[in-house]
Parts: structure tokens; sequence; C-alpha cells
């Protein structure tokens, strides 16, 4: 069992990296985070979720949600968990805690810790995908500032957690599983406040 964090930047190749470090299973739960096609999402978008699917195993099973915990006690096979981006996303949106970074984060500690507790203790392996919070500049709202700070605090937290981190930098992969967690040093922990 292996437990493995892919980050990058946005549209750079996580995804099918990702599921090249399952390929070897027949049967992989896939777990997408983010809007469904009916939901409104943008033709793009659209475009794209279908050709991911199209992309992965016929053996592979989808499920949709939000609910991670869940999705990942139940399932029985490898999991892929596509995006945590859109998963923090949507936790903003569904709980309506855009307004004060601290607190969303404090709202979401609960649910984040048991989801962790279940991605390191299941008996098979689990990949999954982040986005890198901010190479694109500062926030150009209070609603996109609050996003990254929680977005960066469940990054850090999972890389704490992950066997092993893999970074897509410029087509490249940068294996940072043995690099320290600055999540546990208290001069980290003052200064990302």
């Amino acid at each position: 069992m292996a437990t493995t964090l892919v980050l990058g930047a946005a549209r750079n190749g996580k995804s099918a990296y990702a599921i090249s470090l399952l390929a070897a299973h027949e049967r992989v739960t896939y777990i997408a985070t983010g809007p469904r096609a009916l939901d409104g999402a943008d033709p793009g978008s659209t475009a794209r979720v279908e050709a991911e699917r199209a992309r992965r195993p016929a053996g592979w099973r989808t499920v949709e949600t939000t609910g991670l915990s869940q999705a990942l006690v139940f399932s029985r096979h490898p999991v892929l968990i596509d995006t945590l981006a859109h998963w923090v996303w949507r936790m903003l949106e569904q709980h309506d805690l855009w307004r004060e970074p601290d607190s969303a984060i404090a709202t979401l500690e609960p649910v984040l810790d048991e989801l962790l507790v279940a991605y390191t203790a299941l008996p098979h392996d689990i990949v999954a995908i982040s986005d890198e919070v901010g190479w694109g500049g500062e926030a150009a709202s209070e609603r996109e500032a609050t996003y990254r700070a929680v977005l960066s605090h469940v990054n850090h937290r999972f890389s704490a957690m992950s066997q092993r981190v893999h970074l897509i930098v410029g087509g490249r992969i940068v294996d940072l599983s043995d690099a320290p967690s600055a999540l546990g040093t208290s001069t980290f922990a003052a200064l990302s406040r």
C-alpha cells in the first residue's frame, strides 16, 4: 500500500501521470471531485472531463463526490482522487466558507482529519492529485485568497501524510518524497499565517 500526492500547475499532465502510477491495477476507483458536466460547467471543461474519462482503462469505476472519506472507505480497489483542488472549491461553496481563511480552515479541519485517517489506513494504493498554490501571482479577490489559503493548508496536510510526493514542473517529475516537511516546524507555522 502506498499513498502518493501528485502536485503541479493546472493542465500540466498531473492526471495522466497519476493514471500511470495505477496503470498496473486492473480495477481502480476514480473519485472525481469537480463539478459534473450537468452542473453548468463550460463546454471546454466538459470536453476535458470526457477526454479524461476516455483515457482511463475500462475496468476503472468513476465515483463523483465530495464525500471523500466515505468513498475511500467503501472502495475495495486502489483509488485515484482527482482533485483535492476541486474538492476544496466545492467544500467552500457547499458550506459558504469564503469570508475568512482561518475560519474556513477551522471549519474544514475535522473533515480533513477524518479524510487523512482513511487516506493512510486503507490496504491499497491511493493517489491524490492537487494544484500547487499561488504560482500565478497574488490573489485577485478575497474569495481567491481564501481558496488559496485553504488549498495550501490541505496540500500541506496531505504532503505530510503521504509516503510519496511528486511535483510536475515543466514536464519533469520531481520526487519530493524524502524532502523534509515544513508543516511540523513552529517557525513555518508562525510565518504561514
